[in-house]
């Protein structure tokens, strides 16, 4: 039987102390003692914060260079046999009341091969599946569906505890055998859109994944201004170049679909660009179509490459 003592919660942050002190005001407030808490800042020092949390909280602090996936991985470095559950959190997110508690209680009425429990993000829109976008590759009436093309659908805002294909890197709680087991790759680009899905899902051929609807968690809402049109074009960039990563992993799915799918996606992107007159979606899909450009004698080597080695592709600085 699991306690939330045998808990420890890996957070990254970078340049963000508000969110690191929300997030932390909302674990103090939890009606359990959490084993143990590791925080890697990259940037801004928030020592200051974390001592207006001595104890409160037990916290270990460490200084990291820049980058998600390396902090978490330092503090996936740092665990010992204390702690049985790990979870990933990003530094934004919030806990509702009893939101630990809830949570080992999935993990304890669960059956042996569960491998990660995600949190439900209440805050993001829920599954909204219709047959037109099912009938395109782009809805299912499965939360955490992987379809062939690589798309995924939502697992935020559930309804009821359900079983998922893949889980959220920022706010699962883990086997810490399964993160000491399974490296998290570094991926070198700045926008690193799926990473969580490119790490989880081929776990989740192993493990069973689900989402715990009670142990619920809001993550600040990001909302993006004005940005000059090179913003856009790189995500788009990095849009394809991750999804075409993903497809490389996994030999289940198929560059075919995938290569449908974005054609269909910019399609609607050009035309959500012209009846809602916003220029983001215009340059999105640019930037998809420059990134299969650049990729185009790729495309039929991709057993043998790497689509992240500077020689063979687009790296965004």
């Amino acid at each position: 039987m699991y306690t939330a003592k045998d808990l420890a919660i890996i957070i990254p942050t970078k340049d963000r102390p508000e969110q690191v002190k929300r997030h932390l005001l909302s674990l103090a407030e939890q009606n359990c003692e959490i084993g143990r808490i590791i925080l890697i800042a990259s940037g801004k020092d928030v020592l200051d914060i974390i001592f207006a949390f001595k104890g409160k909280l037990n916290i270990d602090y460490f200084r990291s260079n820049p980058g998600q996936i390396k902090q978490r991985n330092i503090g996936i470095s740092k665990l010992d046999n204390t702690t049985k559950l790990v979870a990933t959190m990003d530094d934004d997110a919030t806990y509702h009341k009893n939101s630990i508690n809830n949570m080992i209680e999935f993990w304890n009425n669960s059956k042996p091969g569960i491998g990660g429990v995600g949190f439900n993000i209440i805050n993001l829109p829920s599954n909204n599946h219709n047959w037109f976008r099912g009938l395109l590759g782009f809805s299912s009436k499965k939360n955490g569906k992987v379809f062939k093309s690589g798309f995924c659908t939502t697992i935020a805002n559930v309804g009821k505890n359900v079983q998922v294909e893949w889980l959220n890197g920022g706010a699962t709680v883990w086997l810490q055998e399964l993160l000491k087991n399974n490296h998290h790759k570094e991926i070198n680009i700045n926008w690193a859109v799926g990473e969580d899905i490119i790490f989880s899902y081929p776990l989740g051929k192993r493990y069973s994944f689900y989402i715990c609807s009670t142990a619920k968690v809001e993550i600040e809402e990001v909302i993006i201004n004005k940005e000059p049109k090179e913003f856009y074009i790189n995500r788009g960039i990095s849009l394809y170049l991750m999804g075409l990563y993903f497809i490389q992993c996994n030999k289940n799915l198929s560059l075919t679909h995938f290569l449908i799918n974005k054609f269909i996606y910019i399609i609607s992107l050009f035309f959500k660009s012209i009846i809602f007159r916003q220029k983001s979606k215009y340059f999105l899909a640019i930037g998809i179509i420059k990134a299969f450009y650049m990729n185009n004698n790729a495309l039929f080597r991709l057993k043998k490459i790497n689509l992240f080695n500077t020689k063979n592709t687009y790296m965004l600085k």
